[in-house]
């Protein structure tokens, strides 16, 4: 029977940098204000093959492959976090100033993203339970920059889940729950 104490609900807190026991890397990334919540999902892809006698109907389905993908918007401007995760920003401080700086983001292409262990927190829950932990993260940055009287600038975060090749068991994509459990 279904427990209704099983449905959760509220925001939740992004890091991008964390450690095999579930600690945080001494430069992770928090992101821990959002605007319209954290969305984590999966897509599988199949082979689906067929035969001429069922026609344009498949016969089975063969995994070929899951990615993942946490999509956020953060009114967090803070564009520090946006140089460690995106190869295409810098920060420049002024040489005769070092109070003025600026950042640029260039549009070449051929960098690849950085990735590390990611987790997703509810807020105000310690219980590794509900926690998920994403092995291989990507963080894909782009800007809204909407100058509007009704509403803030945001940066969007689309970051790509990998499975992680190198992870016990191969191929590991995302872990539920505490990551310190072992069999």
């Amino acid at each position: 029977m279904s427990d209704i104490n099983n449905i959760y609900a509220g925001p939740g807190i992004f890091t991008w940098g964390i450690n095999a026991d579930g600690t945080e890397e001494s430069d992770a990334i928090t992101i821990d204000l959002t605007q319209g919540g954290i969305n984590f999902t999966t897509t599988t892809t199949y082979f689906e093959p067929t035969v001429d006698q069922t026609g344009t109907a498949p016969v089975k389905s063969i995994v070929t492959g899951t990615t993942g993908a946490i999509n956020f918007e953060t009114p967090d401007m803070d564009f520090e976090k946006v140089v460690s995760y995106n190869p295409n920003a810098s920060k420049v401080i002024d040489g005769d100033t070092p109070a003025k700086v600026k950042y640029q983001v260039t549009g070449l292409a051929g960098k690849e993203l950085p990735r590390k262990r990611a987790v997703i927190k509810p807020q105000g829950i310690t219980d590794p339970s509900r926690f998920i932990y994403i092995e291989s993260v990507g963080i894909k940055f782009d800007m809204n920059a909407a100058f509007v009287l009704d509403n803030n600038l945001r940066l969007t975060v689309a970051a790509m889940a990998y499975p992680d090749v190198n992870a016990t068991p191969k191929g590991l994509l995302y872990t539920w729950g505490d990551i310190t459990a072992t069999a």
